[in-house]
């Protein structure tokens, strides 16, 4: 099965520079997959409802080649591209009107015993594999990131707003808490190129987390940790115009 839908940058989704921002193209890469899920009546209310677990997002990783601008409209398709035992991958890919290929993503999607914690096999939450459309494509595949290097910046407290349906803190708000860093002529001043981020574990509203970050020659290297344990981790890669 293959997820379709139409759509145009509107002004909220837009950052400075009127093109689509890294958030909105987060955002539409984790509501795309939620659609498909759903559509194939396995999304996270239904894994809950009937099978006691809930899907999380293990990994996300975006490639920039060209960002719409506002009022540019594009097409969105998601399908579940590759599976194992107990995960999936989902490729979301952003095209233009005339096909171009301006965003793709690659997810991993992972489901836990809400009583155990511990992973569940994909089939024992409801996935059959005849709901995979298997692709081969070779990106954007996920990377390693180094375990130390990284130096404290700043620290945040999460908010109420900032928490999901499951009351832990989105997704996108790590991103956010990451973009955040830049102070506003760097993000005019730059385009992105990627972004990586791997899920390690949950926040709560209240919490304070301590953002830490390292430059590299392959992007800016991101750790959230709280009281000695690494929440998130994420690179984000940049060009200069």
């Amino acid at each position: 099965m293959i997820y379709e839908k139409k759509s145009y940058v509107t002004g909220s989704m837009c950052d400075s520079k009127l093109k689509l921002s890294i958030l909105a193209a987060d955002e539409i890469v984790e509501n795309a997959v939620t659609e498909i899920m759903g559509d194939l009546g396995i999304d996270g209310i239904v894994a809950m409802e009937k099978y006691k677990a809930m899907w999380l997002i293990a990994k996300n990783s975006i490639q920039f080649f060209r960002r719409p601008v506002w009022r540019e409209e594009f097409t969105v398709r998601c399908f579940i591209s590759k599976y194992s035992a107990v995960k999936l991958i989902l490729d979301t890919i952003v095209e233009g009107k005339d096909g171009e290929k301006m965003v793709h993503a690659r997810t991993e999607l992972a489901a836990i015993d809400l009583e155990s914690q511990r992973i569940r096999k994909a089939e024992t939450v409801g996935f059959t594999p005849d709901m995979a459309h298997v692709t081969e494509g070779e990106d954007p595949e996920f990377t390693r990131f180094p375990k130390t290097g990284t130096v404290p910046l700043e620290t945040i407290t999460v908010r109420s707003t900032s928490m999901d349906y499951c009351y832990h803190t989105n997704n996108i708000e790590y991103v956010r808490f990451m973009l955040n860093t830049y102070d506003i002529d760097f993000l005019k001043s730059h385009d992105p190129v990627s972004l990586e981020i791997h899920y390690g574990s949950q926040s709560f509203a209240g919490e304070n987390l301590t953002i830490e970050k390292m430059n590299g020659e392959d992007g800016d290297l991101f750790k959230i940790i709280r009281d000695d344990t690494e929440i998130t981790s994420c690179r984000i890669s940049w060009q200069a115009e």
